[in-house]
């Protein structure tokens, strides 16, 4: 199904919807319409692939994707900055990253490593991801929910303005429309602090 598909496209690249639609000039309404499967204009059909750099032979030819289970292997890892994710993978590389080579990435805390995990349906709404703490995040929002948990280390996660301090094996939720941060609660952490950070996305 081309709307199926559009959207498995849209999620691996971290856009929301309203995103695609600004880069589209087609409306929000257009873009939900077409990934739920109803009638659109070719013109919109065009216009939204062109925002996610897709060409609309391919994905119609395309064959189905396994639509009830995804694995991420550790040979899928790569690393991104939380913030400039359109950057693309730290360094530019393409491949798993060592723990040295995501601290010299991060410099001091200037970028938050992100592991976006393929373990995603094409059809699914959690987006997985490990977040490495050297330092303080920028403070963001995004539609949807967000659940915490802390592999390792102390996190201060803040959350409109309130600071929530969790500890190994602890974890929270938010709604992630909410301006909010992460930080390590001990500054300069000894070792980096690990999260898992589960995004549910309500933006459709």
């Amino acid at each position: 199904m081309l709307g199926d598909r559009i959207r498995v496209h849209r999620l691996r690249q971290g856009k929301s919807i309203r995103t695609v639609a600004s880069e589209a000039a087609v409306s929000k309404t257009s873009v939900v319409r077409l990934e739920k499967g109803g009638a659109c204009e070719p013109n919109t059909i065009a216009k939204v692939c062109a925002a996610l750099g897709l060409h609309v032979e391919a994905l119609v030819s395309a064959p189905p994707a396994a639509a009830n289970v995804a694995v991420h292997s550790a040979k899928d890892d790569r690393w991104y900055d939380l913030v400039n994710f359109a950057g693309g993978p730290l360094g530019g590389s393409d491949r798993p990253l060592s723990a040295a080579e995501r601290e010299r990435y991060a410099d001091r805390g200037k970028a938050v490593p992100l592991n976006l995990l393929k373990s995603r349906l094409p059809q699914g709404r959690l987006l997985s991801t490990i977040i490495e703490l050297y330092g303080p995040s920028p403070v963001r929002s995004h539609p949807g929910e967000e659940w915490v948990y802390v592999l390792s280390g102390r996190a201060e996660v803040s959350v409109n303005g309130i600071g929530y301090t969790l500890a190994p094996g602890e974890s929270m939720v938010f709604r992630s429309a909410e301006p909010h941060s992460y930080a390590p609660a001990a500054s300069p952490p000894v070792e980096p602090v690990r999260l898992i950070s589960v995004r549910l996305d309500d933006d459709r």
